[in-house]
This record gives structure tokens, C-alpha cells and sequence, in this order.
């Protein structure tokens, strides 16, 4: 700023109420002192506002601006005479050293003279009575002696010249000293610092002369040797990069802590002599070094820390850096405990950058459980510290990457970097993640679920601590153990059980006994009814069956359960609750062991049934409820009764979601919600071929899921043997096959290009596929007349045949116009026939009389023979067209290859070659891998097997779409 600039700007300042004001501050530790000048608001005298500089103006001095007073001229100019300087800067950093005390008395009486307590911090200054002072040598803690002035109030004392003042709480007084102004000017010039081994020197040189004027003369201390312990302290920094100078440098330096029984150093490498001296109070100290140790940690450290690099500095100190988080992964965790083996301690300090940490062992507590859940907390000890993995959820759960080792690390709140076996606690959270809840700090896990606590077990370490009921962790280990083998004696039941049916019931009881729930899951044919029949027979002689058990039935088998019951366990009351009659029974139910009622009724009598005590609801062919929206499967639910049972020996026959709804229905939640289950397993599973998630659930789902397959326990079932045949259309049947196509398909372009299709896509598509599948059936089944099928002429060839062979067969088939044109070909050549559909009223009648041999063929549609029929006459199963999923053509199949069956069973498939149903064939083999690997609790490799649209798509690819 120019001098009329700042001319102006003073001026200006006048007319805000600015005056000028002196400010001292006392330099420490040589209590020499400064003056600055400001130009700063005082309002009613006091001060208001301190932030403006002065400059002395000559051309002020002689036409004093309205902020200086008549008084401040003077002062200003001794300043100006003592230091030129002032013309320059608001300082000249010393007063007057002539006439010094006068002038400060001045500077106080102008009442606008302040000093600096700490920065901007202003007292104003007063005077005081004068203090006494005197001079006394300060002895530190290493043993230098140091001259003072000294005063009984502690004030701080400073020398201007030979004059000596004394300031204390803003006001300030002379000192008065008995010493004279030679004595004075004297020990101004001396050192104010002496070592220990200074001191004698300094008496030569000064004792005569210092006696004289009567100053105090510094003391030889006392000196004693005393042994101390050494502690080598490696100590980890981290500096930034405004300090470094450079990229932020990560850092690990050598020290040594020094002890003895009044005394506690650390040092660095190249510490001075000087620090091996304590004063305490009494006598000086010389600490043993341990000079010859100290080089011994030195090399013993040197090739543990390798994979840092030295740092040079200039006072030798053992430094080491590194940048790679690799190096101090290796060092903090791997060599720590060789190095604090051999005495070595790390000191972490804050903001240290590397600061790795692992787990030392693992704390698991499980509290008494409420009505629905048992908490469970799980903390990690680290060193003495106990972190709890539920505050690091937030980072496990959007974690996605770990380091080049296998580690995850995650970040504790003191800035610590846990490092934790990414494989080990992917493993762990996969077991936790859906006990989270954020309402509290333990994870909640529901009772239904308590057997996964075994799970998580086998995913911990083993040196993990178990605490608090640990009686919930048992029932979870026992869950798990192999059932005991009762005695097949005390069953009842009328009928020499096979070695795997009783371990079905065994599994049955296990479960009861840990008031859990199960899905009997054998192939068909294997069963499952004389197992329950067992089971409840059990139940009865233990006296436990004190309440009715329900079972649910599709319609066609309730007449079954009733046969089964009278044949195997007559001791056991049973009713069939069915027809318009059915509620003149409802005040009896309580007098019958088992209770037989139908998929059909539920809703209708659910009224009934949520106010009747019962023991057991079993669902027979359980996957009439895979559709967990349903009235039947939603009313299934609000049924209460102690326990529940599946049987179903195609618990998985579409997608998941099927699975889900069974085990929901038995034990509400134990796989999630819809949603979580979806989320967590269905996704992953079906669309992304997530192996290791489909082998979590069947982790999962092992405890309540038993299935067996013929080939595993049957050993006596006769062989199976599964043929297709391609059948090959004529010119004329081809040519209309491909005609349909053609329109179906601009037909099904035309709709779906519709905006207000979206919602029909997979229906559209459908129904064109299904005209496509009657074409290759029969041309007859689209009107058209003229046409011959060669599939229709095909199996009729092979009946005749097989009927010439004394061989007996069922034929199965989607349509059941095309079981009637069979029929009639049946008829023309003279074959007896049965038939079986969905509008056959006398099923049971039916099957009696193909089993006693009324008839070799036996012409069935696929949804009415799926379940429920044991025809094991026959030996021979034709497959007339094929099903979107195997699992409906295998449950046909096992109407004839099942426990009873004493001849080996053909299985032969008609499949139209060129044409949709080899692209159905192929469908049917992708549906049926996930389906296997469920069912048989095995390893997967994901393959989508739902009936989406996109399969649907995929079977018009590939093929001509013009006529040919």
C-alpha cells in the first residue's frame, strides 16, 4: 500500500473511534520483550477491535491524525531515533534500551498499553508495587542448569538494560534485585544454558569474579550410575503429504525404551549422550545404555523387515518405509509375534495408515430366546479389545473385492485394519445375513431356524468360545445327527417294512422330537403312505397321538389312504370327511386317529378345521401347494395343529419358488421371506447358475428334506429302460406342420406387436406352441381330415406288437381327443382298452380291474394319471406326446415302475422328428438338471429350468418360419 493510500486509510480509521495502541509480548525463554503498534477500536475506552497494524509517518509526527494523542509523539519519535526501522514495520522488535524503564512507564500512563497473553488475546497493562527478584540456577530433568530471575508471585521477569520488571495477571512492577547493574549486565552475557560436564569449567573461568559482585554460582550435582531394562519399541507413523513433501510416506522406526525405578525414557536410534542423565532432585543419574543389546535388536530386526525400504536422516535414526500394503500385511501380521517374541513392542499412532490387525479367537453368545427369536452375538477379540461383527455389517455387506491374498479387510472405528479370511467370513455372513436386524447389536435368530446355528458352527473357527444357552446350540448339533434307529416292532403296522422305510420313520420321529417339521420326499412308488401310516402307528403306541391328524389329498386318493390304513395299521380309527354329507361327521372328528379330507374342500371347510384341536396336517402330494398364492395353500396355513408333514415325491418340479412354498408351509420364515428367498436363492440359482448358493441351500433344507431315490434303496426294483423314438412325418403331414407354423407364427408377431399384450406374452405363445404340438399328435385334432398321422399309425403298430408279446402298457397323453382316435384304432383291431381321464368318475373301479388283467391297455391323459395309481401290471409305458417338464412324465411312469412291480419296465418316448417336440425333448432336459440336484441333495451347475418366455422363444429358433 502507498503512503498516501495508507494516509487515507488512517484517516478513515479516525473517524471509527481507532486509536493508537502499544503492544507488548514477552519472548520466551530469554524474558526479552516486544513492542508492536495498532491501530485499534476503543469504544468508552475499552477495547473494541484489534486488527490493524501501524506505521509510523513522519509527516504525522508533525500533524498528528486525530487517532494519535499529544502523548503518543513523543514516544513515537524515541522510537523512530532508537530504530529507523519503525518508518518501515509496526515493529522494532526491542524498546529503547536507553531510558528503557521510563519509557515503558510512559507507554503504561497512556492507559492504551497492552500486552499479549496469546495471540490476539490483549490485556491492558497496568503498574504495580515493586516485587523482589532474585537469581537462581534452574536444574532440569537431564541435569542442565539454567540462570533465573526468580520471584515469590511467579511472575514472568524481563531486563530493559539494567532495569528489571516483573509482570503478572496484565500489570506490571519494577523488580528489585540486590544485585547491581555491573552484576546485572554480567549475566546477561552469559550462556543461559550449562551441561553437567560444563559446570566445572564454568567455576574456574567465573567463581572469583562472580563472588565478588555476589551472584549465585551453579552446584557440581551430585552422580550416581544405576542399572536400567531396555525395551526396543518399534513404532509406526504414517506423515502426510504436506509434511513428507511427497506422496504420504508410511513409516516404522526403531526406539528403545530405557527404565529404571524413577525414570522412564524412549529414544531414538542416534540419541545424545545427554539422555542417559536424570536429575532427581537429589542426585544426577547415569542410566546404563546397553549399547551391545541395542546393536543385537538392530540386526535381529534387519531382515524381518525386508520388504521395507531405509531412510537416510541426518541424525541416524533406523528407519524403515514402505507404500506396499502387501509389506506391512507381512510384517503386522505374520512377523509380529516373532518379533514381540524377542521383545520386541509395536507402538501404532493414530492415523497410521497400515495399522493390520487379525483375530485372535472368536466369542459366540446366545441368549435365552423370546417367543419368536434367540439373540445372538458375535464378537471378535482382538488383542484385549472385543468388536462386535454386527457393527461391521454395513462394510460386509457392500463389500465386493478383498486383497491379492484372500483377506477382507475391514475398517475398526480407532482406524485399526482387521484383516479376516474373505472365503471363511463370506461363508459365516452367508449363515448371518438374514438374521440381521438393526434394531439392536445382536443378530436375531428365529426358533424355527436354530438348527442353522450348526451351520455356522462348521464355518467358524475352532478355537471359537461358546457362551450363554448353550442348550440351543445342542438341539442344533442333534438336529443334525443321524436318527436313532427305533424297533421296528413297536410300530404296529401290518407289514414288513423295508430297511429304508423304517429309517423314514426313525427321520419322522427325530423330527417330532425337535419340534421341527419335514418334507418326505421319496421317488414315487417308494412309500411314502405306509411310512406316515407307520410314523402316526408309533404315535398311537407311545401315546402321543392324542388328537386327530388330518391328511390332505387330492380327491382321486382318498379312497387310497382308507385302503392303506385298513390294509397296514387297522388298530388306527380313520374318516374320510368328503361329499355333501360330510358335516354330519364334524362333532366326531375327535373320536378318530386320522382325519382324510381333500385339496378340493379345504377352503370351504376351513371355518371347520381352524377350530379342530389337531396333531398332525400332512399334505399328500404336497406340491398341490407350490403356489404358495393360492386359497388352498393360504387357507393350508391358518390351520393350526402341532406339527406338519409333506410328502411330495416332486417337491421342485417348475422353479424354487415351489421348494419355498412347501418348506414355508411347514415352518413359516425357516428359508425367509418370498422376497429374501427370491432375492437370496431363486436369482442367483436359476438365472445366474450360482452353484455355491444352491449348495447353501441345500445346506439349508438337509436337515427336514429326506428323499430317496429307486436306484439308491430299491435294489430289487426291477431295471427301467427309457426309449425315444423319432418318428419321422410324411411329405404331407410335414408340409401341413410347417403351414401351421408358418401362420401361427405371423399370427403371434401381429398380437405381440399389440401394446396391450405385454401382460399375455407367455399365453400367446403358448397357445400358437400348442397347435404346433396337435399338428404333430394328429392332423385331426386341428379339423383337418385329409391328412394321415404317422405318429397315430406309429403307436398303434407298436400296440399291436406288444399286445402280440402278452406285453401289458399305458399310454399317457396330454390331449384326450387324441386317447379317443386311439381309442377307436384300439377298437378296429380288436384290442381291449381301459381309459382314464380327468372326467372318470370310477378310478378306483378302473384301476382294479386293469390290475386283475380286464384289459392290456391302459389309455390315460397326463394330469388325471400323474398321482395315486399303483398299476404295477403293467410293464410297458408309452409316452404318446411329450410334457413341458420330465417331472409329470416321470410321475406317469412311476404309476407302473414302483414297489410292487416284478418285471422290468420299458419306457418308450414319441417324438416327431423336425418338429417342436424335439425342441420340448431338449427343454425337458435343462428343466430337469436343477430339479435332480435339489431333489438329491448334490452338487449343481445352476442351469435355468423354469418355463420362461425366453425358452419359449427359443422353441421357434432355428426353424423354417416360411412353408416349405
Amino acid at each position: 500500500m502507498s503512503f498516501l493510500a495508507q494516509l487515507r486509510q488512517q484517516q478513515s480509521d479516525t473517524q471509527q473511534g481507532l486509536r493508537l495502541c502499544y503492544v507488548l509480548s514477552i519472548e520466551q525463554p530469554t524474558q526479552g520483550v516486544q513492542l508492536s503498534l495498532s491501530l485499534s477500536a476503543l469504544r468508552n475506552g475499552e477495547l473494541d477491535k484489534t486488527d490493524k497494524p501501524y506505521i509510523i509517518q513522519t509527516s504525522q509526527l508533525e500533524r498528528p491524525p486525530p487517532f494519535l494523542d499529544i502523548s503518543d509523539i513523543p514516544l513515537l519519535e524515541s522510537l523512530v531515533n532508537a530504530s529507523p526501522d519503525w518508518l518501515l514495520y509496526n515493529q522494532g522488535n526491542k524498546l529503547p534500551q536507553h531510558g528503557s524503564a521510563i519509557f515503558l512507564q510512559t507507554l503504561i500512563e497512556t492507559g492504551r498499553c497492552y500486552i499479549e497473553t496469546r495471540p490476539s488475546v490483549w490485556l491492558r497493562l497496568k503498574s504495580d508495587i515493586s516485587q523482589a527478584v532474585e537469581l537462581r540456577w534452574i536444574v532440569d530433568e537431564v541435569g542442565f542448569q539454567r540462570l533465573r530471575w526468580h520471584t515469590e508471585n511467579t511472575g514472568s521477569v524481563f531486563c530493559l538494560g539494567t532495569h528489571l520488571f516483573v509482570y503478572r495477571d496484565g500489570k506490571l512492577s519494577h523488580g528489585i534485585s540486590s544485585l547491581d547493574k555491573d552484576a546485572i549486565e554480567i549475566t546477561k552475557a552469559i550462556s543461559l544454558s550449562l551441561a553437567p560436564k560444563a559446570i566445572p569449567s564454568f567455576l574456574i573461568e567465573h567463581q572469583s569474579n562472580w563472588q565478588k559482585l555476589d551472584l549465585p554460582l551453579p552446584s557440581v550435582l551430585p552422580t550416581r550410575e544405576v542399572g536400567t531394562s531396555m525395551t526396543p519399541i518399534l513404532r509406526c507413523y504414517s506423515l502426510p503429504s504436506s509434511v513428507a513433501k511427497i506422496a504420504p510416506c508410511d513409516l516404522i522406526e526403531l526406539e528403545f525404551r530405557t527404565i529404571s525405578q524413577h525414570y522412564c525414557v524412549t529414544q531414538s536410534v542416534g540419541a545424545t549422550s545427554q539422555n542417559w542423565l536424570y536429575w532427581n532432585g537429589t542426585e544426577l543419574l547415569e542410566l546404563e545404555r546397553h549399547d551391545q543389546q541395542r546393536q543385537l535388536y538392530q540386526q535381529q530386526l534387519t531382515p524381518l523387515l525386508g520388504d521395507l525400504e531405509s531412510t537416510e536422516t541426518d541424525d541416524n535414526r533406523f528407519l524403515r518405509h514402505s507404500s506396499d500394503q502387501k509389506a506391512w500385511k507381512g510384517l503386522l501380521i505374520h512377523k509380529r509375534a516373532q518379533l514381540e517374541s524377542l521383545g520386541f513392542e509395536f507402538i501404532i499412532e493414530a492415523g497410521f495408515r497400515h495399522h493390520y490387525v487379525s483375530v485372535d479367537n472368536w466369542q459366540v453368545q446366545l441368549d435365552q430366546s423370546d417367543a419368536d427369536y434367540s439373540p445372538l452375538s458375535l464378537k471378535l477379540m482382538v488383542g484385549a479389545e472385543s468388536v462386535n461383527l454386527k457393527d461391521l455389517i454395513t462394510q460386509l455387506q457392500v463389500f465386493n473385492s478383498e486383497s491379492a491374498d484372500g483377506d477382507m479387510i475391514l475398517k475398526l472405528e480407532n482406524g485399526r485394519l482387521l484383516l479376516l479370511p474373505a472365503e471363511q467370513l463370506t461363508s459365516i455372513m452367508d449363515v448371518l445375513g438374514d438374521w440381521t436386524s438393526a434394531r439392536n447389536s445382536d443378530f436375531r435368530v428365529p426358533l424355527n431356524q436354530i438348527y442353522r446355528l450348526h451351520q455356522l458352527q462348521q464355518h467358524l473357527p475352532s478355537n471359537v468360545v461358546w457362551q450363554g444357552d448353550l442348550g440351543q446350540l445342542d438341539q442344533a448339533m442333534n438336529i443334525h445327527r443321524t436318527p436313532a434307529l427305533l424297533d421296528s416292532a413297536l410300530s404296529g403296522v401290518k407289514a414288513e417294512m423295508r430297511p429304508y422305510q423304517w429309517l423314514g420313520v426313525c427321520w419322522l420321529q427325530h423330527l417330532k422330537q425337535h419340534r421341527v417339521c419335514g418334507l418326505l420326499a421319496d421317488d414315487m412308488g417308494l412309500g411314502k403312505t405306509l411310512q406316515t401310516l407307520a410314523h402316526l402307528s408309533l404315535e398311537k403306541q407311545q401315546g402321543t397321538l392324542d388328537r386327530p391328524a388330518l391328511v390332505v389329498a387330492p380327491t382321486s386318493l382318498l379312497h387310497n389312504w382308507a385302503v392303506e390304513i385298513e390294509r397296514f395299521t387297522p388298530h388306527l380309527t380313520h374318516i374320510i370327511i368328503h361329499g355333501n354329507k360330510r358335516h354330519q361327521h364334524w362333532a366326531q372328528l375327535n373320536e378318530y386317529d386320522i382325519i382324510i379330507s381333500s385339496y378340493a374342500l379345504i377352503v370351504n371347510d376351513l371355518d371347520r378345521w381352524k377350530n379342530q384341536p389337531l396333531s398332525w396336517l400332512i399334505l399328500d402330494e404336497a406340491q398341490m401347494i407350490k403356489n404358495s398364492n393360492t386359497r388352498t395353500s393360504q387357507a393350508l396355513r391358518e390351520i393350526e395343529s402341532d406339527y406338519r408333514l409333506c410328502l411330495s415325491g416332486t417337491p421342485v418340479e417348475n422353479h424354487l419358488g415351489e421348494l419355498w412354498s412347501l418348506l414355508d408351509f411347514l415352518m413359516p420364515g425357516c428359508l425367509g421371506s418370498r422376497k429374501q428367498f427370491k432375492s437370496n436363492y431363486q436369482k442367483p440359482i436359476e438365472q445366474k447358475g450360482d452353484s455355491d448358493q444352491l449348495q447353501q441351500l441345500l445346506t439349508r433344507i438337509a436337515p427336514f428334506m429326506l428323499r430317496r431315490q429307486k436306484d439308491q434303496v430299491a435294489r430289487d426294483l426291477p431295471a427301467k429302460t427309457e426309449i425315444n423314438q423319432i418318428i419321422r412325418l410324411d411329405e404331407a403331414q410335414q408340409a401341413f406342420y410347417e403351414r401351421v407354423k408358418s401362420a401361427e407364427w405371423l399370427e403371434l408377431q401381429q398380437q405381440l406387436s399389440d401394446p396391450d399384450s405385454g401382460g399375455q406374452r407367455q399365453i400367446l405363445l403358448l397357445t400358437a406352441l400348442l397347435k404346433l404340438r396337435q399338428a404333430c399328435c394328429d392332423p385331426k385334432l386341428l379339423n383337418e381330415y385329409s391328412v394321415r398321422s404317422a405318429k397315430r399309425e406309429h403307436c398303434i403298430e407298436m400296440i399291436t406288437e406288444l399286445v402280440a408279446e402278452n406285453r401289458v402298457m399305458l399310454v399317457f397323453s396330454q390331449f384326450t381327443s387324441m386317447l379317443d382316435l386311439l381309442a377307436e384304432d384300439l377298437q378296429v383291431h380288436n384290442i381291449s382298452y381301459l381309459k382314464l381321464t380327468g372326467k372318470t368318475r370310477n378310478r378306483a373301479e378302473l384301476v382294479k380291474n386293469f390290475q386283475q388283467g380286464q384289459a392290456p391297455v391302459f389309455l390315460i391323459s397326463l394330469k388325471a394319471g400323474g398321482v395315486g395309481l399303483n398299476l404295477t401290471r403293467a410293464d410297458t409305458v408309452i409316452h404318446y406326446d411329450p410334457w413341458w417338464n420330465s417331472a409329470a412324465e416321470q410321475q406317469a411312469t412311476d404309476r407302473a415302475h414302483r414297489i410292487g412291480q416284478d418285471k422290468p419296465v420299458f419306457v418308450y418316448k414319441l417324438i416327431a422328428e423336425n418338429t417342436i417336440e424335439e425342441k420340448i425333448a431338449q427343454l425337458q432336459q435343462r428343466k430337469a438338471v436343477l430339479s435332480q440336484h435339489v431333489n438329491h441333495q448334490a452338487q449343481a451347475s445352476g442351469k435355468d429350468f423354469a418355463l420362461k418366455l425366453e425358452d419359449l422363444f427359443k422353441l421357434w429358433q432355428e426353424e423354417p418360419t416360411e412353408p416349405c
